[in-house]
């Protein structure tokens, strides 16, 4: 059985927008992404002393149990290089659960609905990009009367273009499977190498090269191993 869930994203360290990418790739080795939200740029909310956050939302389908997502979540954050912080501190990445099949769920480890979104424009804003009439369990408010109530000052949706957007990256390779294998087995630092390679082309033709030309590489070696 498949079950619809929303996860909130941000990163305000290193190039921002390749680490977002960078998990969702991961991520669709147990996850289906069936779309994202805008970018947006928005300020450090609890400790201050940091740069500002990219942050997005994405809608996926996935046959994971609540707790085998999050230790999905987990190691993949660990992977790409979270290391231990301060509470709200900066971070390479950083992924929350927020909604599951629109029910609620609480665990020791876990909740869900995320106990806290409904109190950061950050999370809300891009989650209302893709359901805005979504109800939040248990108050019965939608994201978008949520965000409405919230001080939205400092959250700015970023203007990149559609084929530069992560969501559009993660359709190439959920569209050709058989280069995950190639990119899951290379180190972090190799994977946003290859990613920041193809995000520095500055014209979409370029970009669009680069792109097929990594998936093509990338499936070539899943198809010797």
């Amino acid at each position: 059985m498949s079950h619809l869930v929303y996860l909130a994203l941000g990163a305000n360290l290193g190039d921002r927008l390749v680490n977002l990418t960078q998990a969702l790739i991961l991520l669709t080795s147990d996850v289906k992404v069936l779309g994202c939200s805008d970018v947006y740029e928005t300020p450090p909310w609890g400790y201050l002393d940091q740069p500002k956050f990219l942050n997005m939302a994405a809608e996926v389908s996935t046959k994971l149990s609540p707790l085998a997502l999050l230790e999905k979540i987990k190691f993949l954050e660990e992977k790409i290089g979270r290391e231990s912080s301060v509470r709200f501190g900066p971070r390479l990445i950083d992924i929350d659960i927020l909604l599951f099949d629109g029910g609620i769920y609480e665990a020791e480890r876990l909740q869900i609905p995320h106990p806290r979104m409904t109190e950061r424009a950050f999370v809300l804003a891009p989650l209302a990009d893709l359901a805005p009439d979504r109800i939040i369990p248990p108050g019965g408010q939608t994201v978008r009367q949520d965000l409405g109530r919230l001080d939205q000052r400092g959250i700015e949706r970023l203007e990149i273009r559609e084929d530069r957007k992560p969501f559009a990256v993660v359709m190439a390779f959920q569209l050709h499977p058989e280069a995950l294998p190639g990119f899951i087995r290379m180190p972090p630092s190799h994977q946003r190498e290859h990613l920041i390679h193809v995000f520095d082309a500055k014209r979409a033709e370029t970009f669009q090269k680069r792109l097929d030309g990594m998936i093509a590489r990338l499936s070539e070696k899943g198809e010797t191993m």
